[in-house]
């Protein structure tokens, strides 16, 4: 299939133009997408903050499960964009379109099955995790909803990935726009006009992620879309789905594990009472507003990256990770800076729990929270460049390394040790800072053998005709 005049332009910027231009170019959409991300999760806090803290407590933690679950979908779409932007860079359209049907197919089966265990087993899953009384009698239609809402996003996330492949992130801004535009509307309406609970919330998100997915399907299955999923074509062979199932399954297993071991953190935090969870999911919430657009970076960075060792251009592929690494830290010490200076400010919009220790409670935990800001930031840049390397055994390793080496054994030490609510502020720090420290360490190997021995018959730093002549 040939390419318009517009997607060629833009292929041939991504993998020629200026880096700084190219990745900002790329990130900004993405950017202002992963903040409207962030929003749906806000705006449900806020909403139900008029309703009440239990109903706080409920939503913070199944918004962790719905993280957690959404995983699986997530990682196929990872490792799908990941082939289908090799494929693409290395002019190879017929393979990139093949594999973005088998994407597709593939995401949407696997999160489906995972959807329907949890419906059937719901309630039973809520009391398993510690679950307090109150978020199961409070929270366990919302719980429903957002893990129907799970399977819409999975295909979704295939649509986004599949745009970022194209350097279209544009799209992506758009059509969330008119999604969260949507969504902030229902919720208003269901909560002010009609008085309803959280169950309502969740189907505000339900019907508007339903109306971007009908968006994505047509555009998905458009002739002139390169990607174009034909279904004649959709063939689940081994040459097309192990690839895939390569980079994803440790993908989605690393991503569910790192949101399940939020989970746990819940369930753990649960001992300290259902307004410690409410306190804990705030200062994440407040935490996750400059982190939710630092680290859409690692997005536009894992496309780049994959497009230009297609491409057989290391050294660009190497750079894309200096210059996504930078955008993304400064943006983060920016956000963090805000939010430390109007935390004031912005606490009354979660809460309308004005008792003093409950509002020290979330002060004393995001005073240890917020430096995640900046580790988690790093670990996911690193990450995305392993999966542009197709290395996505490492960011499997990271997550299990920041759950179950430095972060549950930790807050299990720090209760035995009778530590009160402090220690969830304390366990997100260390774990971050440790998991940190052990990426660069990675990161340090993997560079001196790239700069060493190349990769894929390419070299880190290519030699000049001069240099070869000698």
């Amino acid at each position: 299939m040939n390419l318009t005049e517009q997607a060629k332009k833009r292929r041939r910027y991504i993998l020629e133009g200026n880096l700084f231009k190219v990745v900002l170019f790329l990130s900004t959409p993405l950017a202002v997408y992963g903040l409207f991300n962030y929003l749906y999760g806000f705006f449900d806090l806020v909403l139900v903050s008029w309703i009440g803290n239990h109903e706080v407590a409920s939503v913070v933690f199944i918004d962790e499960i719905k993280s957690a679950i959404m995983a699986f979908g997530g990682g196929i779409a990872v490792g799908g964009t990941v082939i289908v932007a090799r494929f693409y860079g290395a002019g190879q359209i017929d393979e990139a379109r093949k594999h973005a049907g088998a994407a597709f197919v593939l995401a949407f089966l696997v999160s489906l099955s995972v959807v329907i265990l949890t419906l059937v087993f719901g309630e039973r899953i809520l009391m398993l995790l510690n679950a307090p009384e109150e978020v199961i009698r409070t929270g366990l239609g919302y719980f429903y909803i957002q893990m129907a809402s799970t399977a819409l996003m999975a295909i979704n996330s295939v649509f986004i990935g599949l745009e970022k492949a194209k350097g279209n992130t544009t799209m992506i801004l758009v059509l969330n726009l008119i999604a969260m535009t949507i969504k902030l509307i229902l919720s208003l309406f269901f909560v002010f006009i009609l008085h309803e609970g959280t169950t309502y919330v969740a189907l505000a998100t339900l019907i508007s992620q339903g109306l971007l997915m009908s968006i994505a399907l047509v555009i998905m299955f458009k002739k002139n879309n390169p990607f174009q999923i034909r279904w004649h074509e959709i063939k689940l062979k081994s040459t097309i789905i192990l690839p895939i199932l390569a980079i994803s399954i440790p993908v989605f297993t690393g991503k569910f594990l790192f949101s399940f071991g939020k989970v746990l953190v819940n369930s753990m935090a649960a001992i300290y009472g259902p307004l410690a969870v409410a306190a804990f999911g705030i200062a994440m919430k407040l935490g996750g507003a400059p982190g939710s657009i630092s680290l859409v970076f690692e997005e536009s960075e894992t496309s780049i990256v994959s497009q230009n060792l297609g491409n057989k251009r290391l050294d660009r592929a190497w750079k894309t990770f200096v210059v996504s690494h930078l955008y993304a830290i400064v943006i983060a010490v920016i956000g963090l800076v805000l939010i430390n200076h109007y935390m004031d400010q912005l606490l009354p919009l979660f809460t309308r729990n004005t008792d003093q220790v409950f509002i020290d409670m979330v002060k004393d935990i995001y005073f240890w929270e917020k430096f995640s800001t900046l580790t988690s930031t790093s670990i996911a840049i690193i990450t995305g460049l392993f999966i542009g390397f197709k290395y996505s055994k490492i960011a499997l390793i990271l997550n299990i390394s920041r759950l179950f080496v430095f972060r549950l054994p930790l807050l299990w030490i720090l209760q035995r040790l009778e530590v009160g609510y402090v220690a969830l502020g304390y366990v997100m720090f260390w774990s971050n800072l440790a998991t940190m420290i052990l990426a660069f360490l990675i990161l340090g190997i993997f560079y001196h053998r790239i700069k060493s021995f190349g990769y894929m018959d390419m070299d880190l730093y290519p030699k000049t005709v001069a240099q070869t002549s000698s």
